[in-house]
């Protein structure tokens, strides 16, 4: 017998047994937002989301979900080597393996500091501040590299051709040649861009494929995760597996919920990363949270260090949190803040409002912001 449910907020398929099911769920979004081009435009988003739970007989509970917005972005999505938008679990007690589009154990279990609120451009987690434990891009890391190229060639060569050459470099990594005095300093600066940029986590470097095994003990929480970098091949200056592992705590203490994780990263011939991380939320609707991470990269002699703040306010329908952070190397710096806003209008319709500046290492700040509704279906 199959039963089949519609409803406005989700599609549910029941077959062959009680415990299967199939929900379909959706987000969307509109407004308007500035991407920091200094630009106002119309925004709009759309996602649907199918997720698909079950039960075998001996209690072990399984499950897959699949993300279409992140599944068309690919064109050979539904390759078996390729991560398409999905993730796939198994779990039995305190026992969980996910598989596909899921977090590493560093980003799994730190926190991080978007404590309330949210916003339709996500602009307090995307300006130059914030640690988020993932995003670290080969592509850029190449153009940093292409940019030293650039130095050195136009130093020797000096050459309208080849300052022609070092202008489109340094803007492939966001640097304006303006901003640059010597040639002394553009490598400083860009040595520092370089290292910075990948100090935001190791997540996603790889082929986007990452296992992940948790273990849910008392109050604590133990991890360990796993992505290929070339789906199992050791690429030259890199290696062949992204490693991770964490333990993460739950607790109450004096009317304080706390949350806090530790986590380490590391893959073999580009970088290592730990990061630490712990929020606290009370009754009165109050939250604050600090992090810190330090980030060892093969190619650069000193480490990154980042350390931010978040705090949060969240009662009745009004959500609010504002969050800063600092990422530091070799005396360069570059740090930004986040504002989001909400309001629960009911029904799955929120209003929403964000706000981000970055102050890089040189130029001026970058400011977005973006304004609208949210809709959950």
């Amino acid at each position: 017998m199959k039963k089949i449910l519609f409803a406005t907020t989700a599609l549910v398929a029941t077959a062959g047994i009680a415990s299967a099911e199939v929900a379909l769920t959706g987000m969307a979004e509109i407004g308007i937002w500035d991407n920091g081009n200094d630009d106002t435009q119309f925004f709009t988003d759309l996602d649907v989301t199918f997720t698909m739970t079950g039960e075998a007989d001996n209690g072990l509970t399984f499950g897959a979900t699949i993300d279409l917005d992140e599944a068309t972005d690919l064109p050979d999505f539904e390759n078996p080597a390729v991560q398409g938008g999905e993730n796939i679990f198994v779990s039995y007690g305190g026992a969980t393996l996910t598989m596909g589009d899921t977090d590493g154990a560093l980003d799994f279990i730190v926190p991080e500091m978007a404590l309330a609120g949210g916003s339709l451009a996500d602009d307090e987690t995307i300006h130059g501040g914030f640690f988020h434990a993932d995003g670290m891009s080969l592509d850029a890391a190449v153009n940093f590299f292409d940019a030293v190229d650039a130095i050195d060639f136009d130093l020797i060569e000096g050459s309208d051709a080849s300052f022609a050459a070092l202008v489109e470099a340094l803007d492939a990594i966001g640097v304006d040649v303006n901003d640059i005095d010597s040639y002394e300093e553009a490598y400083e600066v860009v040595e520092a861009s370089y290292a910075i940029s990948q100090a935001i986590g190791l997540d996603g470097l790889g082929d986007g494929q990452i296992a992940r095994f948790d273990y849910a003990y008392s109050d604590f929480v133990f991890t360990a995760s796993a992505e290929q970098v070339a789906n199992g091949a050791d690429v030259a200056g890199l290696g062949e597996t992204i490693w991770g592992v964490g333990v993460g705590y739950t607790g109450s203490f004096s009317g304080v919920d706390l949350v806090a994780g530790l986590g380490y990263q590391t893959l073999e011939d580009y970088a290592d990363q730990t990061a630490l991380a712990v929020t606290g939320s009370m009754a009165n609707g109050f939250s604050a949270g600090l992090t810190y991470s330090v980030t060892d990269l093969d190619a650069v002699s000193d480490d990154v260090q980042h350390w931010g703040v978040g705090f949060g306010y969240e009662m009745n329908a009004l959500a609010v949190g504002i969050n800063y952070g600092e990422f530091k190397y070799d005396g360069e710096e570059q740090s930004g803040f986040g504002l989001a806003g909400s309001y629960d209008l009911g029904g799955g319709l929120s209003a929403k409002m964000g706000y981000g500046k970055t102050n890089p290492i040189v130029g001026d700040d970058v400011d977005t912001w973006s304004l609208g509704l949210g809709m959950s279906f």
